[in-house]
Formats: structure tokens, C-alpha cells, sequence
């Protein structure tokens, strides 16, 4: 059984996601039910999530979802800090806007933020600002699920780049040392420089970074989600996903009340498809945060912010929904040096099997 919540959650209730036979699923429920955490309703987060080992494997992904929403969030901090010059009391006040209403209302990593950017010390200092910037759980051990999550996406063949980039920021940084040594090299480093809202109004650029972090958190789901489908074809687990739904309603770090409604709406029908990138509520969304999204990242790059989970779901959305990617001469090259084949543009797009034909290129 996956436990979710943080050392917190022992006291105020977890959210629990158990997996394996029925019936032994039916004995431990009721116990399960009055720990777990309760939502807005009063109904327990836990739920029959499957057989076999599903319940751990969810709770894994949850993980992985759980390292893109918190990426997209520092790097959206990094902004307002750095390049729009906000103040910790500012920027807590902007994330607890954000958890009040619209599509990050309900969040409970947004909701952190905030007291996150508040919280002083008894000597007066902001602790966010004593915190060096290394997160070392990865590579000390104490934390698995985030590796074994990107594992899981490369071998099951599911592009989840939300999930993959931040975890490679969070490798980075826990070598803090190789960092220093390479700023040496490069004689400096690329400093976040002010955006030029930094010293007027902020309204509009904040607007669009709070749907660009939508965007993130939304596209972290999408990408997770895949991960546990294609887990779940392989192993036959059986997985209910409006369980799933309901176990992350509250007491997870990925609690994200706008967003778990709508998968709770499409997960009413046990035979929806898992694959909610092309559904009518979810495609829309992403759709209509795009713009936002693709103005931030445009933004950060010129004024050298750290995004990178803000420009992978960029490039996840742009090629997720492309059919004329630039992999038609990536195709033409791995046929010109290892006779790969190829399929034609003519034909059906078919299933993701070897092509019927080969070209050529240079005679031998």
C-alpha cells in the first residue's frame, strides 16, 4: 500500500492507496477508511486501486507527478524573486491568490508556497532564505520513487518530459560543488536577469505565469497518468481510476482540487480512456493555457531563468499534437546509416512497428 502526506499526515490523516485481492482488500478497508484523510465531503481518501502490486505503483507515480508540479512552482518562484524582484511576503500573498481561486485553487503545494515564503526564524530571517539550493534526496538514497518513476516512463515508452526534466534539475543541484567548479569555468553564470515588468505592473505577467504553472501541473497528471495505463496493460492489474481519483483528493502533496474534479468527471466511466490528453475537458484546458505557457518560457529565456518544467510541457504539448515533426528526417537518417526502414506518408499510420521500406541512400 502506498502512503502519501508526509511525516504530517500521520496525525491529520493520510491518503492511502491500496492494492491487491479483493478480499483482502474488503477486511483492511474499513480501518483504512476512518485513518485516512477526508474530503471536503467528508468521504475517505483510500480506495480499491487494483490487484497485485498497483497500489504501490500508483503511490510511485503519484511521486513522479508530485517532482513536475513542485519544479514548475520553484521555477515560478525564481521568477517572481529574482526576475520580477518580489519580496518572500509578496509572493506568498500572489500563491495564496492562486490557491483561493481559478484553476490552482485547492492546491496543496501552491498552499505551502505560501507559508513556505512566510515563515521566519526566531531571529527574524525569512528560512527560505538561509535554505541552499540542493536537493540531494535523489542520490543519498532516502528518496526512490522520483528515479524509479522516470524509469518506468522510458521502458514503458511514455514521453513524460514534466516529470523527467525536473528530475534531472533536481540531480544538478544536489552537486552543488560541480556547479561551482563549472560557474569557475564559464568565468560567471547565467544570472536570471529583471523582467521589465520588475519595476511596473506585474498583473498581466503574473496572470500568465499562474496559467503557465496550470499548464504544468495539468500536464504532470497527463503524463502520470500514461505511465500508470500502460503499467496497468502489462500487468493486468485492473486499475480504478476514479479510486485513484479519490485518493488524491486530499491528504497527498498532489492534491489539486481543480484538477481531480475533472478527472473524477471523466473517470465516472469506468472505460474511459486513460490516455485524457485528447479529451474534450482536458484538451481545452491545456489549449487555452498554451499561450501563457509559451509567453513565460519565451520570457524566462531571454532573461535567463531556470524553467525547466515549464519549457518541457511546452515542447510536450507542441510535439504531442504535431504531425509534422522534425523526427521525419530523424527517420531518413537512421535509415541512411542502419537500413532502420521507414514508413510512407502514403500509407495508414498504423501502430509503432518497424517500417516495409528502405531507400538506398549511397551505394556501398
Amino acid at each position: 500500500m502506498g502512503v502519501s502526506g508526509g511525516y504530517q499526515a500521520a496525525r491529520r490523516g493520510p491518503s492511502m492507496c491500496p492494492g491487491g485481492e479483493e478480499r483482502a482488500l474488503d477486511i483492511v478497508m474499513p480501518l483504512l477508511q476512518q485513518v485516512a484523510a477526508k474530503d471536503s465531503n467528508g468521504n475517505p481518501c483510500v480506495g480499491k486501486v487494483g490487484t497485485g502490486g498497483s497500489g504501490h505503483y500508483v503511490k510511485m507515480i503519484h511521486n513522479g507527478i508530485e517532482h513536475g508540479m513542485m519544479s514548475a512552482l520553484a521555477e515560478a518562484w525564481q521568477i517572481m524573486n529574482q526576475g520580477l524582484k518580489m519580496g518572500y511576503d509578496e509572493i506568498a500573498d500572489e500563491f495564496a491568490r492562486w490557491d483561493k481561486a481559478g484553476e490552482l485553487r485547492g492546491t496543496f503545494l501552491v498552499s505551502i508556497g505560501a507559508d513556505i515564503c512566510r515563515q521566519k526564524d526566531d531571529q527574524g530571517r525569512y528560512v527560505l532564505s538561509i535554505v541552499e539550493d540542493k536537493v540531494v534526496q535523489d542520490v543519498d538514497g532516502s528518496e526512490g520513487t522520483g528515479i524509479w518513476s522516470q524509469l518506468e516512463a522510458v521502458r514503458l515508452h511514455v514521453p513524460a518530459p514534466s516529470l523527467t526534466t525536473a528530475h534531472f534539475i533536481r540531480i544538478a543541484s544536489a552537486f552543488r560543488a560541480n556547479r561551482k567548479q563549472a560557474k569557475a569555468a564559464f568565468d560567471g553564470q547565467f544570472s536570471v536577469q529583471p523582467w521589465d515588468e520588475a519595476s511596473g505592473d506585474k498583473t498581466a505577467v503574473l496572470e500568465n505565469l499562474r496559467r503557465a504553472v496550470y499548464a504544468v501541473f495539468l500536464g504532470s497528471f497527463v503524463e502520470g497518468l500514461n505511465v500508470i495505463d500502460q503499467a496497468d496493460r502489462e500487468n493486468r492489474w485492473s486499475i480504478d481510476y476514479g479510486a485513484v481519483t479519490q485518493i488524491w483528493r486530499n491528504g497527498c502533496i498532489i492534491r489539486a482540487d481543480y484538477i481531480t474534479d475533472m478527472l473524477a468527471d471523466i473517470f465516472k466511466d469506468r472505460h474511459a480512456d486513460k490516455d485524457v490528453l485528447h479529451h474534450v475537458l482536458i484538451a481545452p484546458e491545456l489549449k487555452g493555457a498554451f499561450p501563457a505557457l509559451k509567453e513565460i518560457v519565451t520570457k524566462s529565456v531571454q532573461h535567463n531563468a531556470v524553467v525547466p518544467s515549464l519549457s518541457a510541457t511546452l515542447e510536450f504539448l507542441k510535439y504531442s499534437t504535431n504531425t509534422l515533426l522534425p523526427t521525419q528526417f530523424y527517420e531518413a537518417q537512421l535509415d541512411y546509416f542502419g537500413k532502420h526502414m521507414f514508413d510512407l506518408k502514403s500509407e495508414p499510420e498504423g501502430k509503432p512497428v518497424t517500417g516495409k521500406h528502405h531507400f538506398e541512400w549511397k551505394l556501398a
